[in-house]
């Protein structure tokens, strides 16, 4: 009797000391998908912040092009407010460029790389024609910057992020669709962004991935492998008939509109679909992050009610993981593939990871930027290869370029009218860095040089050039202001230089030069005095700072030069003389509108100096007189310039467009006589202002100006001096 009645006490209460079995048929779990769109993709990061604001959590996320990079950074952990950080910070003309970064490189290198305006690169002569118009390398360092550390955290699988993800694209191989869920982050949002046609497809193991908007536009089945118990989709696309004027514009529209038919089966997977009002963007509208991200907070916050009302009496489930740091591994090797022209040894001394040492992401990341600001390759990643769990092999992944290049540039101004410069040349000869190249300038002047260059000289900062050439440029003789006389000089010759790159921003150079002038004068009095024909032969100095943002188009920086030349009749010399010229200028912006511009040259010369090296000033180097106006053995100019900016063109930060306003006096005077002289006449005083316009186009900047000269003079009307100055392009002329 006892027993039972123990029984039956047990079987009551056991039901008292049971825990409850939560209820889990109201939690939902909300998977969010995000369409492509270029530019247009910017405003998710307005949808995840309304999203994360109102306290409506992701859970899953599937993506494709931009919205793989908002979509990605998110799920690694990234919040909505970091990301808008990110991309507002970001200089998207830059990201897109296809050239090395301004400043990554040698003063040395940076000149000669901007030299020409146009370039085409070739193998063995045949042009060689790249998988996409515009490299993505940028943007991959930008993802391994701020994901590297986390993918590895994540043991490389997606599912294993912040919120599991997905990214979709397209494999050129088979022409299917890819649904990427493992591997490196970095490379399947690489892959998921390449555009064909105007980005490179991302190679991952036997796979070229392109964008997967090729074949879906509007990633929202993927989502459904997550089993989701509520879908979000947001459709970043425009419906103006309108098209953009860019390849990114054109080919966005056109991957929309093939897939319209999938999109509209995809909008009926989606429980809530979201489309910001996007019509006045375009998908190459990148200078516009802020406008875009309101736009997608907008449509967000208009789509509130609707998603509150759907998921009234259910609470959404937060299983956002937390990611670990997880122990760093030991450096075992590092290796090289892709290396087929270039030698080892020549990139090895780049690499500050070394074996033996503890894995460093911020290290590697410093590596591959070294080796890609090289210019010897088009592409630079990384991969992993676990030799245990606490020892990997570093493996560099190298893309090399097509080393031989063809380069052209066009000019126009109205005081030597039109030029075109043309380059052919082969780089990184053996594998060594060395190149040869042979150029033409067709106009004034016209020139033919051929030469040898190394700027890395021993893996060192070391860097030599050794160039032959032969030219005819013609100059104009003036007197007293008053033109003379057209003449015309010839010349040939060779010069060689060896030089140090103090930092990326300075060089050093010592050199010999030994050329011959012949002369063509016309038969006047004032040339009676001028031989036939001169040589000049002795060492050279060049010693040059350049910190400017633009070669042709600066807003700030300091660029100063200082040239010496001296001539000497032991080595051979008509004339034995010393000629020193030195320059400044100072860009110092006052305002995002407002930059002063302040500028000196001074040019000395002692003993008998030859006539083809004499300063000529006017023009453009001297406002308010005509071009080698002045033609003299000493100067000392100031200049003072403001730059007023009135708007971008087009939109585009590239295109600026500035009011520029010019003052400057010289003197050609000895600087000695100047400075002892106890008053200073007018008469060696020159004064010029101008005011003109400037402003980028595709083969360089454009400029216009007018300009006055000796206004200052009283009662001499007829030496007061009026010029208008017009260029168009680069100014690649080796001889001015």
């Amino acid at each position: 009797m006892n027993r039972k009645l123990g029984i039956l006490v047990i079987i009551s209460i056991f039901p008292l000391l049971a825990k409850p079995v939560p209820d889990d048929t109201n939690h939902v779990r909300i998977g969010l998908a995000l369409s492509g769109g270029g530019a247009l993709g910017l405003a998710h990061i307005g949808v995840l912040k309304v999203l994360e604001r109102e306290g409506i959590p992701v859970s899953y996320l599937s993506t494709n092009s931009m919205g793989s990079i908002i979509g990605g950074l998110y799920a690694a952990g990234y919040k909505p407010a970091q990301i808008e950080s990110i991309t507002i910070n970001i200089e998207w003309s830059t990201l897109f460029s296809p050239t090395l970064s301004f400043g990554t490189q040698y003063l040395s290198e940076r000149q000669k790389s901007h030299r020409y305006v146009f370039r085409l690169t070739h193998r063995n002569f045949f042009p060689s024609v790249p998988s996409g118009l515009i490299s993505l390398q940028k943007i991959e360092f930008l993802l391994i910057k701020l994901l590297s550390k986390i993918e590895y955290n994540t043991f490389y699988n997606f599912d294993s992020l912040v919120i599991p993800f997905r990214v979709i694209a397209v494999d050129l191989v088979t022409g299917c669709k890819v649904v990427l869920k493992q591997g490196s982050l970095e490379q399947a949002i690489r892959g998921s962004i390449a555009i064909p046609g105007v980005f490179a497809p991302q190679i991952l193991a036997d796979k070229k991935l392109v964008d997967g908007g090729v074949l879906q536009y509007f990633p929202v089945d993927p989502l459904l492998e997550l089993q989701p118990d509520f879908i979000i989709a947001v459709l970043t696309t425009q419906y103006d008939d309108e098209q953009g004027i860019s390849m990114i514009d054109v080919i966005s529209r056109t991957t929309t509109l093939v897939g319209f038919e999938d999109i509209k089966r995809q909008k009926q997977l989606a429980d809530v679909v979201i489309e910001p009002n996007l019509e006045q963007f375009q998908a190459s509208d990148y200078s516009k992050v802020k406008e875009l991200i309101t736009a997608g907070e907008a449509a967000a916050i208009q789509a509130l009610p609707e998603i509150r009302a759907k998921l009234a009496g259910r609470r959404p489930v937060t299983e956002h993981k937390e990611i670990n740091d997880r122990a760093l591994p030991g450096v075992h090797a590092v290796r090289f593939e892709g290396l087929q022209v270039t030698r080892e040894a020549t990139v090895q001394h780049k690499m500050r990871t070394k074996p033996g040492m503890e894995l460093c992401f911020d290290r590697l990341y410093d590596d591959l930027v070294r080796l890609f600001n090289t210019g010897l390759f088009n592409n630079v990643n990384y991969r992993l290869e676990f030799i245990k769990e606490d020892s990997v092999d570093v493996v560099v992944e190298v893309q090399e370029q097509a080393y031989g290049f063809y380069l052209l540039g066009i000019r126009y101004d109205n005081e030597d009218n039109a030029t075109i410069g043309f380059e052919v040349g082969q780089s990184n000869i053996k594998g060594s860095g060395v190149c040869v190249r042979a150029a033409i300038n067709l106009g004034d002047p016209n020139e033919y040089r051929l030469g040898l260059t190394d700027t890395r000289l021993f893996a060192l900062p070391f860097g030599y050039g050794i160039d032959g050439f032969w030219g005819s440029i013609d100059r104009a003789y003036y007197e007293d202001g008053n033109w003379l006389a057209d003449y015309n000089t010839d010349y040939r010759g060779a010069i060689a230089e060896i030089g140090y790159s103090i930092s990326h921003n300075a060089f050093f150079n010592a050199g010999f030069d030994g050329h011959q002038v012949v002369y063509r004068l016309p038969s006047l009095p004032a040339f009676d005095t001028l031989p036939s024909e001169e040589w000049i032969i002795g060492p050279t100095m060049n010693l040059e700072f350049n910190n400017v943002d633009d070669l042709y188009l600066p807003s700030k920086g300091l660029a100063c030069r200082l040239n010496v030349l001296y001539s000497s009749s032991k080595l051979g010399a008509t004339d034995e003389f010393l000629k020193i010229d030195f320059s400044a200028d100072h860009l110092i912006p006052l305002s995002s509108w407002f930059v002063m511009h302040p500028g000196l040259d001074i040019g000395v010369s002692f003993d008998k100096l030859s006539w083809s090296t004499y300063f000529y000033t006017g023009g453009m180097n001297f406002i308010g007189f005509d071009k080698e106006e002045f033609t003299t053995k000493h100067k000392v100019v100031l200049r003072f310039g403001m730059n007023f900016k009135i708007c971008d063109l087009f939109n585009q930060s590239t295109y600026p467009l500035y009011l520029q306003c010019f003052s400057n006096v010289a003197s050609f005077k000895r600087i000695d006589k100047l400075i002892k002289s106890s008053k200073i006449s007018s008469e060696d005083i020159h004064l010029g202002v101008g005011i003109g316009l400037k402003t980028n186009t595709p083969i360089g900047p454009l400029q216009i100006v007018g300009s006055i000269g000796d206004f200052h003079r009283q009662h001499q009307d007829e030496n007061i001096r009026y010029s208008l100055v017009f260029s168009l392009g680069r100014d690649f002329r080796y001889t001015r």
